[in-house]
């Protein structure tokens, strides 16, 4: 690319010599310029009498000629220079004004793409076209309607929530479709999709669902122990209890023992413990 203002000083400081003519491309004209100045100098240290003064008028003119270019260079408008000097430039300039100028792409042809590529099951293109027209108009709920149904056609049911939430936040017509359209069949069937109903339609605090939820421990109950109302109540005072002979204290401690192992629970220990001392 050329510079006129450069061009410029190239004629007025070393115009006699053509400098200028080489910069701009002109090989023919700058050749010229450097021997008709080269060859007056010479003519006019030659000549004599009239022809002197005529080859000095010569090569006056060849001197003032470039400063004339210089000046006329500097004050002509940039692109009216390079169409004239530079085409090359001025052509490169007008491609990318151009471009610039194209409007983005449109929302709904890529609407109509993400379609076509969901109808012949390339869900990952469809998502491509889809988010790219979420980006052109991130308002559009139809658009997220539509990334909700391609990430569940892939099992990508995180995803597919988040979008059917932003459907919904943006205005989603009919959404009543959420509960009937097909391709939310499987995500429909999914555990945290009720609680995702039950919010309106908001994830709010649900876990993601690419990585399956640990299921707690079940906890364990001790059995209650219950009164026997059919039992005669036990006598309060201790001088009326008989003191347990040898054989109901091994009974007693063999009890202890499987409790302590592991084998009777507390319930069925005390319910056979009460049995012996009765």
């Amino acid at each position: 690319m050329l510079n006129k203002n450069l061009a410029g000083f190239f004629a007025f400081f070393l115009g006699l010599f053509g400098v200028h003519r080489f910069y701009l491309g002109q090989w023919f004209r700058g050749s010229l310029q450097f021997a008709g100045f080269w060859g007056l100098v010479v003519l006019i240290d030659q000549a004599r009498g009239p022809a002197e003064d005529v080859f000095g008028i010569l090569l006056a003119t060849v001197v003032i000629a470039p400063i004339i270019t210089a000046i006329v260079f500097w004050a002509t408008p940039k692109a009216k220079w390079q169409a004239k000097y530079d085409k090359e430039a001025l052509v490169g300039e007008q491609m990318t004004n151009s471009f610039a100028a194209l409007p983005p792409a449109d929302t709904k042809s890529l609407k109509a793409e993400g379609i076509r590529y969901y109808r012949t099951n390339d869900f990952d293109l469809a998502i491509e076209a889809f988010l790219e027209a979420a980006n052109q108009d991130l308002g559009d709920a139809g658009t997220h309607f539509n990334l909700a149904c391609s990430y569940a056609q892939l099992g990508q049911f995180g995803e597919a929530l988040r979008h059917l939430e932003l459907s919904v936040t943006f205005g989603l017509p009919k959404p009543e479709r959420i509960e009937k359209h097909p391709a939310l069949a499987a995500l429909r069937k999914h555990s945290s999709y009720a609680t995702f109903k039950e919010n309106n339609f908001r994830r709010l605090n649900l876990i993601e669902l690419t990585t399956p939820a640990e299921k707690p421990a079940p906890e364990i109950v001790e059995e209650e122990v219950l009164e026997d109302f059919n039992r005669p109540p036990a006598a309060d005072s201790s001088k009326d209890a008989r003191p347990p002979g040898p054989d109901l204290l091994e009974q007693i401690t063999r009890l202890r023992e499987l409790h302590d192992a592991g084998v009777l629970t507390q319930a069925e220990y005390q319910t056979q413990k009460e049995k012996l001392m009765g």
